[in-house]
């Protein structure tokens, strides 16, 4: 069962609100959606802090906490494809030791496989990588 939730924003907020929604190719009433959805499982602190932020129009520091939010999001996602891989125990046989090893020999080459991939692609495109 769904409800209809209707609230008014500022000008800026509504033109921020229909780019986001064009860029990720959504419904603006999608984009208001999944933002209520994860405002509401925010902890009250939490959701206090960020309208104090935005109150305050402390730009530098919701920029700081995003990034930083981005940077614990791709450490939860590392973790779980690295326990997803650990799982399939296709690395390191009964040595645990040897699985990490094998799981960076693995992402090495798969890497690599991708940097060809990607020569291969653009073909009068030279691409700089480090090795």
């Amino acid at each position: 069962m769904s409800s209809t939730i209707s609230a008014n924003v500022d000008d800026k907020t509504a033109s921020q609100l229909k780019t986001i929604a064009s860029l990720e190719n959504r419904s603006v009433s999608n984009a208001v959606s999944s933002a209520i959805t994860v405002f509401v499982g925010l902890p009250k602190g939490l959701r206090d802090f960020l309208l104090e932020l935005n109150a305050q129009d402390d730009q530098e520091t919701i920029v700081k906490l995003g990034r930083e939010m981005m940077a614990a999001a791709a450490r939860v996602r590392l973790e779980t494809a690295t326990a997803d891989l650990a799982a399939e125990h296709r690395f390191g046989k009964d040595d645990p030791a040897s699985s990490e090893i094998d799981m960076l020999e693995e992402a090495t080459a798969l890497t690599w496989a991708v940097r060809d991939r990607k020569k291969e692609q653009a073909p009068g495109r030279r691409v700089r990588l480090r090795t």
